[in-house]
């Protein structure tokens, strides 16, 4: 028989092998297992970075939070100060507030005037929560169309904030905190006391903030008097307040109206008929101050008001020695030499200050133009290099050192501890008199006086003149190398017009009340800075320029004129400052970018606007003898007499003593 076949035995799975259909004895096998499901991650991966987020939110709002100002208190107002600016005569040259005056709110003013605002700066200002989307997207679509920023997305909230406490320049910081800002003032205040703020604070050109400053600047009434026409020049101006305000530019101004009423009647704020009617309207414009730039002589009264009259809320009345007929002359003459050579030499911009020789400021003209000088005045403000303007003090020092105008000295190469200064024609003359290398500006001689007596001295000769302005004492500082000012230089070389005695220049007499209390009167200090001897010899010195040397342009044709030319490397700037009996004038030409100019010295256009300007400014006046001048002459006079042989009649009236005389000694004796 054969074997009966026998079954293999059953082989255990290994561990991890899948046994389909297994089950328990006598089940049936399922069709398939179930696959086990894996848990989603994502959802801790959007918790965790949604985490982060806030936190590193936090801390990045947190550090704009902790920059931001307070503004708690913004609708508290300080008291209000009217100040009245007037002339050596009495005329009005401005009216300015010394402090933020009480505030007009935007509910007291016709509904136009705050709607005109509204409708041409932020239409959607009652609405927003100070920062508009709607107008963002707007902005940017429109930007992006025409390649350029043509449009701007921010609101009242954020421009008030900007005002405010932020400066101008378009950071990603600043952007950031403007926001911020904008959304905390609208959960703090309401839509009217935002609005009343923004009113009370913006700029509108002119040098006025506020609305109610604007409304008397410009039209001569209260903010709550202003007309329809009115109330949308004011509000047109905020977008270029130099250039529509209505003292500026009234046509400009009245075409800029046009739009904002256009877009009052776009917001419904008004119809068409109210709209062609106030558009048709063309409104009087006051003009407050009695030249268009005799703002930057009040902006300076201004600056240094506080000073004088302490805490006193009582209208006052600023006396100053301001003449307002000078300062038109001053501006003729900026306005007509920049016009006419200022493209020649590329040049943009000019100051002009006139002074009495005792520091009494008679015009003062800042810039082109005071509407776009948005509170930079170059006259008092400017710090710029000198350059030779600055060698008076140089020989002044070696004057005190010994030397004379009239001993020879050397116009030759010089080294300085590696420094080789050369002339501006080039060359160099050799030996010449001190008073040619003076009226030549030769930078040699100069050099050579300052490294002999030393540039500290240079340095406490000027201090004592009246410069103020830092200055480095080293060897280039002969060549004017330190910046000043012009009021400052104008006011040192008052000194050399007056005999010799420094001055600050100043432009206030008197302060008063409206009741006539005196609050501050001016006094002059009367101090001898050098002497009679050495104001002769700087005297013949500056004489020697204006007669034939490099500011002869400048020379008055009917009375003595002195001075002195200034032009630094590269023609960055130009100067001439100068003097008669009567008025000491310093001019500075250049370019607020600090560009260089095409070839302008200090004998030529510098040179031309003094020349100008002096010629109408002594008009009609008497012809004088400079005050060096005199004091040359009689310090002649006595030695002249001295010479003078005495008639032969007088000796022998001398030698014999008179008849009458003898008999009245005889009987009542003499002496």
């Amino acid at each position: 028989m054969g074997k009966k076949p026998t079954k293999p035995a059953p082989q255990k799975p290994s561990p991890g092998t899948f046994r389909p259909g297994a089950g328990k004895p006598g089940q049936p096998r399922p069709a398939s297992a179930p696959k086990p499901r894996r848990k989603a991650t994502w959802p801790y991966v959007l918790v965790m970075l949604g985490a982060w987020g806030v936190i590193f939110g936090g801390l990045f709002f947190s550090h704009f939070l902790s920059s931001l100002p307070d503004v708690r208190n913004l609708m508290i107002s300080g008291p209000s100060q009217d100040v009245t600016i007037v002339d050596d005569r009495g005329r009005l040259i401005a009216r300015r507030g010394l402090t933020q005056g009480a505030m007009v709110k935007a509910e007291d003013l016709p509904d136009y005037v705050p709607n005109a605002f509204i409708a041409i700066e932020d239409r959607r200002f009652r609405s927003h929560m100070g920062i508009d989307p709607i107008g963002l997207g707007r902005a940017a679509v429109q930007n992006m169309i025409n390649g350029r920023v043509v449009q701007g997305g921010s609101t009242l909230t954020q421009q008030l904030a900007k005002n405010l406490f932020l400066s101008p320049s378009r950071t990603f910081d600043r952007k950031i905190q403007e926001a911020m800002l904008a959304l905390y003032l609208e959960s703090r205040y309401s839509k009217n006391q935002i609005l009343t703020l923004y009113l009370n604070r913006v700029y509108f050109g002119a040098g006025t903030f506020g609305i109610e400053a604007a409304s008397e600047k410009f039209f001569g009434k209260h903010a709550s008097e202003l007309s329809l026409t009115e109330a949308a020049m004011i509000a047109g101006s905020v977008k270029a307040p130099a250039r529509y305000n209505p003292l500026s530019d009234m046509d400009a101004g009245l075409q800029r109206a046009r739009v904002v009423l256009g877009a009052m009647q776009e917001a419904g704020f008004i119809d068409q008929s109210t709209q062609a009617m106030a558009a048709a309207t063309r409104p009087r414009i006051v003009r407050t101050n009695g030249t268009p730039a005799s703002g930057f002589f009040a902006d300076w009264v201004m600056a240094h008001l506080s000073d004088y009259v302490g805490a006193t809320t009582e209208p006052i009345i600023v006396e100053t020695s301001f003449d307002l007929d000078t300062q038109t002359m001053a501006e003729q003459a900026v306005s007509d030499g920049l016009a006419a050579e200022g493209g020649k030499f590329n040049a943009s911009q000019a100051a002009l200050v006139a002074m009495t020789p005792d520091g009494a400021v008679r015009a003062m003209v800042g810039g082109k133009d005071y509407g776009s000088s948005t509170g930079f005045n170059r006259a008092t403000d400017a710090v710029r290099q000198p350059g030779s303007a600055f060698k008076p003090f140089v020989y002044l020092t070696a004057l005190e050192h010994g030397h004379t105008i009239d001993e020879t000295v050397n116009d030759g190469p010089v080294d300085i501890h590696g420094w080789k200064p050369t002339d501006f024609e080039g060359h160099f003359k050799g030996r010449i008199p001190l008073v040619e290398a003076f009226a030549d500006s030769s930078n040699s001689v100069a050099a050579q006086l300052t490294a002999e007596v030393g540039p500290h001295e240079v340095v406490r000769t000027a201090r004592r003149l009246g410069i103020v302005s830092p200055l480095s004492a080293v060897s280039s500082l002969a060549l004017g190398t330190s910046g000043v000012t012009p009021v400052e230089l104008t006011g040192a070389y008052a000194a050399f017009a007056n005999g010799g005695n420094g001055v600050q220049p100043f432009g206030v007499v008197r302060i008063k009340t409206r009741s006539g209390l005196i609050l501050y009167e001016h006094r002059a200090l009367n101090a001898e800075v050098m002497s009679a001897n050495d104001d002769m010899q700087m005297t013949r010195l500056m004489l020697a320029v204006t007669d034939h040397g490099t500011g002869k342009s400048a020379r008055l044709d009917d009375r003595p004129t002195a001075g002195k030319t200034g032009t630094t490397q590269d023609f960055h700037d130009a100067w001439f400052v100068g003097f008669t009996a009567d008025l000491v004038c310093g001019v500075w030409v250049g370019n607020d970018n600090n560009a260089p100019m095409v070839k302008a010295t200090g004998g030529t256009l510098p040179a031309h606007l003094f020349h100008a300007f002096m010629t109408a400014a002594e008009q009609g006046l008497p012809v004088r003898p400079l005050t060096g001048t005199a004091l040359m002459a009689s310090a002649d006079q006595p030695a002249a007499d001295q010479a003078q042989p005495m008639p032969v009649s007088a000796q022998e009236d001398k030698s014999k003593p008179d008849t009458f005389k003898r008999l009245l000694d005889g009987l009542f004796g003499g002496t």
